[in-house]
């Protein structure tokens, strides 16, 4: 018998031994259990573009709580929907409500089971000149005086509500938005809105409450419109468990960040919606 078959032979007769075995065992126990004592994977969450600093915010909060990173994405809706149908990876969203979503769902880029109401965001006219004090619900003679003589930005309607209302209600106090007009500034998002503000294109703006929570302009009057509704929904293929991040959304620490942003939860909000309390 050669050294090599009796190193063979030999090894064969220790992994006999019973106490090499129990080892054996124990060890293929542990590799079994290992996947359960790693750490959750992060969070990717996907979000409009005016939820950025909530959501951000919320998500810090949830990574103090729990040691899980929450990524934040932020991207019209129609795009992220886009995306997540390329096969990019999202957990959780945060969406318009609306037929972009209804199709979403019906196409099974979201489960269609977790969509949830979650957040409403008011409207705000925004100016750079500090005021005595800030208009409640601005009446169309209201925002006929305040923007009078002054140039007004706002969103683009194609791609943004925000736009699409402002829209509406200059068109009920006669002003006509088109390329003739050179009163009113159409800027790409609300965010290019406080840009055209901040570098004096503009004097005054309308944006969403919660982003008149941040930035040099100040508030002049809230607008009375139909707020801005979004959900919150599961993607389709979630590579980590969104239960406990969903069910957190809904506590009074992720609430109180929602209203500090100027966003209202959509289960206590009032009926004008997107108002701090």
């Amino acid at each position: 018998m050669t050294s090599t078959a009796f190193g063979r032979d030999a090894g064969r007769e220790s992994f006999r031994d019973p106490w090499l075995r129990t080892v054996a065992a124990l060890l293929c126990a542990i590799a079994l259990l290992r996947p359960m004592d790693a750490p959750a994977r992060d969070l990717v969450v996907y979000g409009e573009p005016t939820l950025e600093k909530a959501l951000k915010s919320v998500g810090a909060l949830w990574q103090a709580r729990t040691g899980t990173r929450v990524n934040i994405f932020v991207a019209p809706t129609d795009l992220s929907y886009a995306q997540i149908d390329r096969g990019a990876r999202c957990d959780v969203i945060f969406a318009l409500a609306g037929a972009a979503t209804q199709e979403a769902a019906r196409t099974k880029i979201l489960d269609a089971t977790t969509i949830s109401p979650a957040l409403r965001n008011g409207l705000v006219l925004i100016g750079t000149e500090l005021r005595s004090g800030r208009i409640p619900e601005a009446s169309l003679a209201d925002m006929s005086r305040l923007i009078a003589g002054k140039r007004l930005a706002i969103a683009n309607p194609d791609r943004d509500p925000a736009g699409a209302r402002a829209v509406e209600l200059l068109r009920k106090i006669g002003i006509v938005v088109d390329d003739a007009n050179e009163a009113v500034a159409v800027a790409e998002s609300t965010a290019g809105v406080i840009s055209l503000l901040a570098t004096n294109k503009a004097q005054l703006g309308i944006v969403y409450s919660s982003d008149a929570t941040a930035g040099s302009a100040v508030a002049v009057a809230m607008l009375d419109l139909p707020p801005i509704e979004y959900v919150v929904a599961q993607a389709r293929d979630p590579q980590s468990d969104t239960g406990p991040f969903m069910t957190f959304l809904k506590s009074a620490e992720a609430k109180a960040v929602f209203r500090s942003a100027g966003l209202a939860p959509i289960d206590d909000a009032q009926a004008g919606g997107g108002k701090n309390d």
